[in-house]
């Protein structure tokens, strides 16, 4: 069943128009069928009722229940030096299952904040494009940049990936029981050492990725990836 964004409601009759009506009209939808239709944090079971030149008008069959699989992941980002390649890393690890997305500053990461902030209207596009494909419960968040310095350790496990480290893979982290997990994942070239001590400090578990060192977008999906699926919590259906 194809998932639309609304713009307005009114009773029981959901809008869609603009570039969504678009996507309405690319993906034929005729009316009497069934579709999904999201707006204000919420998901409706929808018939698409009537269908003109600028709007689709959508009567709400009922609000659909949803869950957020667990654990939810808060992926801290180094901002690649390359801009453009969080495009990529918004899109994938809104697939694979991450909560939340902070971009991060470090040593070697790109360093213009306000280019960063210029980018997340872009990102949020591509996150609620992922939303709509891979059904997910709700859109990927994205939150203000943040210097490294100011990250803190404030879920149930804290890890960064580090490719130096020897003595702990991902598959050896014990998450029976972790409903929420940091996840900071350093720039082209890895993290600075005095910024892996200072993650130590905070309480963050160095692991790496097996068997080779990856790109820091390689890293992000496929760390988040593992940790959804190696979850010894039971994960709900997202829609029931």
């Amino acid at each position: 069943m194809d998932r639309f964004l609304g713009s307005k409601k009114s009773t029981n009759i959901i809008i869609i128009e603009n570039e969504e009506l678009n996507h309405l009209y690319a993906k034929r939808v005729k009316v009497g069928q069934k579709l999904e239709v999201f707006l204000e944090g919420k998901i409706y079971l929808c018939t698409l009722e009537r269908l003109t030149k600028n709007r689709a008008f959508c009567l709400v069959e009922k609000e659909l229940e949803t869950s957020i699989p667990l654990p939810m992941i808060t992926l801290y980002q180094c901002v690649p030096v390359e801009l453009k390649t969080m495009d990529f890393i918004v899109e994938k690890i809104s697939e694979v299952g991450a909560f939340k997305l902070v971009p991060v500053i470090s040593n070697r990461s790109f360093q213009n904040i306000q280019a960063i902030k210029k980018r997340f209207e872009r990102w949020r596009k591509i996150a609620l494009a992922s939303f709509k494909q891979c059904k997910r419960p709700k859109p990927l968040e994205i939150e203000e940049p943040i210097h490294l310095k100011n990250i803190k350790a404030d879920a149930d496990l804290s890890l960064f990936l580090d490719s130096f480290e020897k003595e702990k893979g991902i598959k050896d982290v014990k998450l029976d029981g972790v409903k929420t997990i940091n996840l900071l994942v350093g720039p082209e070239g890895g993290l600075a050492i005095k910024e892996a001590e200072f993650l130590k400090s905070l309480g963050y578990i160095p692991v790496r990725l097996y068997p080779y060192i990856l790109r820091s977008e390689t890293a992000s999906i496929l760390g988040v990836g593992l940790l959804m699926n190696i979850s010894m919590l039971p994960m709900p259906t997202c829609l029931e």
